[in-house]
């Protein structure tokens, strides 16, 4: 129970509860999630406030049993489908699709839940961009959604990283998450979400634009988390190792500090920057440590692919449906296929923290085209792509087809969504960012 009392003995009991996850193969799934920008189109697209994100969220629900609140605010929607709406600090909605067993129940959540987005936005005169960085507003620009835990991260973020609110307000992903059977299988798939995050970052970069004009990144999202707290975000630390087990995630997971403590509905800031195994020996502030706490904490921790009873792979720029269903389809075909999930780990760099960081600077200004630490990355993904190819064709051979954008975009082309965008508006769209707003707008 998340109010049950905890300790430093309860250690082992977070391990379990990690590992409850474990699933036999014919019960894998996969599970998406994707952030989108809105902008006002009848306020020369400003992004939206926070009433307009609310209006938004409650198009969703087929009744007001389906609206969750919190001091009066919508946060939270249940759509009736098993998917939910919820909110980012800047007012990015986010999609959380139920588990599916097949791609073509994820393309059909999605579609769902795009066409009512379009007819929700249009009824209201919004706009809404599948992109990784918001290409038209500033920092000054954004509109804080007065969510309660937002409150208590803002301020503690912004003492971590000169790119903190950047990171909360002006950056959208696409992410998947996927099951694991054996606690040895847990670990690979930790090792190869990690290791090959920046080349998956750079196959999936979409966001080269700020301000109205080319940033010099063709992943700007990824710019902006590499200045965002590191004891939190990038590859995570346990992923160095090749004798991972799932103790060394609970271990790491330990020893970040923590943001906030959630009682009775309060979010608790007088926690922040405590390492959480400080927490569980001692408590803080009159706080008894239970397992909520430890539930809570976990969700503050943003590396590249994290644990929960899942996998979650968060290292791509948001993108429209192709490559949203792209993204579920490359991580399917080489962490769900044996035989691809040994040939990922042997191809994954291992790299040194410094490197990693290193590798994943020089992705997020070059793209494809980055070289670094001995890793030639459009090599690279050219190589995953077509493994995921095998793969996929091994456990479920009618879903290859949601990998032809990437066979044809990286291995054949060598290029991202960001080479496009950045092609197109130095070409033909003669510099017009109302161009590239139509192109990346799918709402």
């Amino acid at each position: 129970m998340l109010t049950d009392a905890v300790t430093g003995g309860s250690v082992p009991l977070f391990v379990e509860n990690l590992l409850r996850g474990e699933k036999p193969r014919a019960d894998w799934m996969c599970g998406a999630e994707l952030e989108l920008f809105g902008y006002d189109r009848a306020r020369g697209l400003g992004r939206i406030d926070a009433a307009q994100v609310q209006n938004v969220l409650a198009g969703f629900a087929p009744s007001s049993r389906d609206l969750v609140h919190e001091a009066g605010t919508l946060v939270e929607v249940n759509d009736g489908q098993m998917n939910r709406l919820t909110v980012e600090p800047g007012g990015q909605v986010e999609f959380s699709g139920g588990p599916q067993r097949s791609l073509s129940d994820v393309e059909r959540d999605l579609r769902r839940y795009l066409a009512r987005l379009r007819e929700v936005a249009e009824a209201n005169r919004l706009a809404f961009l599948a992109v990784g960085f918001d290409p038209l507003r500033s920092i000054e620009e954004q509109r804080w959604f007065p969510k309660l835990r937002y409150e208590v991260m803002r301020p503690y973020l912004a003492s971590r990283g000169g790119r903190a609110w950047d990171m909360m307000c002006r950056t959208c992903t696409v992410q998947a998450n996927l099951d694991y059977g054996t606690p040895q299988d847990l670990c690979k798939k930790f090792l190869v979400g990690n290791r090959l995050a920046p080349v998956v970052t750079a196959v999936f970069a979409n966001s080269p634009f700020e301000q109205g004009r080319p940033s010099g990144y063709k992943s700007t999202r990824a710019a902006a988390w590499l200045d965002t707290d590191p004891d939190r975000s990038g590859m995570a630390p346990p992923a160095l190792r090749d004798d991972f087990e799932p103790e060394d995630y609970v271990a790491y997971a330990l020893d970040v500090p923590m943001i906030f403590a959630q009682r009775g509905g309060r979010y608790i800031g007088a926690v922040a920057g405590l390492p959480f195994r400080e927490f569980l020996e001692s408590g803080r502030a009159g706080l008894t440590p239970v397992f909520g706490d430890w539930a809570d904490h976990l969700t503050t921790i943003f590396t590249d692919a994290r644990l929960k009873q899942h996998v979650e792979l968060r290292s791509a720029d948001a993108g429209g449906l192709e490559y949203s269903l792209a993204l579920q389809a490359l991580w399917k075909g080489l962490l769900y296929d044996d035989r691809a999930l040994e040939e990922s780990l042997r191809l994954a760099p291992r790299l040194s923290a410094a490197g990693s960081v290193l590798l994943r600077e020089r992705v997020a200004r070059d793209g494809l085209a980055a070289k670094c630490e001995g890793v030639d990355v459009l090599r690279l993904a050219r190589e995953i792509v077509n493994l995921a190819v095998e793969g996929l064709r091994r456990v479920a051979p009618e879903e290859t087809s949601y990998l032809d954008v990437l066979v044809e975009r990286v291995v054949k082309e060598g290029v991202c969504p960001a080479d496009i965008l950045l092609r197109n508006f130095e070409g033909a769209w003669h510099g017009s960012m109302q161009r590239v707003f139509e192109h990346l707008r799918v709402a």
